[in-house]
């Protein structure tokens, strides 16, 4: 894991606890994207740092806690920016923060929950051991199907390494299951399969 985010890392998860004190909200928080990838022993390139997150109030709905929170982070220094969608939109409500004197290199996105199993997924989350920092990372599970449910090559790339680490957190049937119920059961397979594949591969180019 690229050892230039770990103070990045750090200010943030911080951030996001003041902003909670502040506002005396609990903010649930963990890390997705390319980070919790490497969080779960995978080697990941990637240049951002990106959250779930879900608080009562949400943001999605009080224009005042946006505010809020955006006056929060750019007290302490930082550049936070709202980017809202339509309901319809993957991606109705994301906050991106940008470190402008700290990091200016680096930057965040905060994805709001806005979906039930999204909610569930957070909750199943599971502190790991993230550059020295203890933190919340989506469970592999979860992490899978909210990259299914992105559907970007990227995203499918990542879906496949997840599920070649043989995680023993991993169960199969869980995840056939939760795919199934988000109607995302062709993209999965279509990953199994090519993973299958490329071990076949593999094995015909070792024995040769």
């Amino acid at each position: 894991m690229e050892q230039q985010f770990a103070p990045a890392l750090e200010q943030l998860c911080k951030l996001i606890e003041t902003a909670s004190r502040e506002l005396k909200m609990p903010i649930n928080f963990a890390l997705i994207g390319g980070l919790a990838v490497s969080a779960w022993g995978i080697s990941r390139a990637t240049q951002d740092i990106d959250f779930l997150a879900d608080s009562d109030p949400s943001p999605l709905i009080e224009r005042r806690l946006r505010d809020s929170l955006k006056n929060i982070l750019d007290k302490h220094g930082c550049h936070a920016v709202w980017r809202m969608g339509g309901l319809d939109d993957p991606i109705p409500l994301l906050l991106r923060i940008e470190m402008t004197h700290s990091y200016p290199e680096l930057s965040a996105d905060i994805l709001w929950v806005h979906k039930r199993w999204q909610r569930a997924a957070l909750r199943r989350s599971i502190e790991v051991n993230v550059m020295g920092r203890r933190i919340d990372v989506l469970h592999p599970e979860d992490l899978i199907v909210m990259k299914l449910d992105a559907g970007g090559p990227q995203d499918l790339l990542d879906v496949q390494s997840l599920l070649s680490s043989r995680s023993r957190k991993i169960s199969l049937g869980r995840l056939k299951a939760a795919a199934a119920r988000l109607k995302l059961s062709t993209l999965l397979e279509t990953c199994l399969k090519e993973l299958s594949g490329a071990r076949k591969s593999g094995l015909h180019r070792n024995r040769k």
